[in-house]
């Protein structure tokens, strides 16, 4: 990852940090003894604003090292996807799609075809490995919320 991707990607999870904590101040701390709410995401959200701030501060400092010149890139070559940007891109398109599809056709549909997408895109080499993991994530949500929590997912047009 270039150095201003690593700048940049810092700077929208700082800013979502951020908005977390902005949007976790709503909810009540409560005390130590009991606490409330709002402690988990107030620690996950303090956590990913140290570590993105961390991560600006990082990759700035590789920007121009001492006693190297700069090199300056054009507006062409900053911008220029990669092979790993594409498949991010997509990884998101399908990520949209998985979303939307679970009102419709149900989540273990849905969540079965999105395991087995995600697999694919990270390079899974068979049909097989995909298909079997999200068979076992299908039959782990099905065990873990339906039957022991009581708790039920979006039906579709199938399940």
């Amino acid at each position: 990852m270039s150095v201003r991707k690593e700048i940049v990607s810092g700077l929208v999870l700082f800013l979502f940090g951020a908005g977390f904590l902005f949007y976790d101040a709503r909810y009540p701390l409560d005390d130590w003894a009991n606490p409330g709410p709002a402690v988990f995401p107030l620690m996950v959200g303090t956590v990913l604003v140290i570590l993105s701030f961390g991560q600006v501060i990082r990759a700035s400092r590789k920007l121009n090292p001492p006693g190297r010149e700069a090199k300056i890139l054009s507006a062409r070559e900053s911008i220029r996807p990669s092979r790993g940007d594409m498949k991010v891109l997509l990884m998101i398109a399908v990520f949209i799609v998985y979303l939307t599809l679970i009102r419709w056709v149900g989540f273990f549909v849905s969540n079965f075809l999105f395991v087995v997408i995600a697999s694919r895109l990270m390079a899974a080499r068979d049909w097989r490995g995909p298909v079997a993991l999200s068979l076992g994530v299908n039959l782990f949500c099905y065990l873990l919320f339906e039957l022991w929590l009581k708790l039920s997912f979006p039906r579709g047009i199938l399940f």
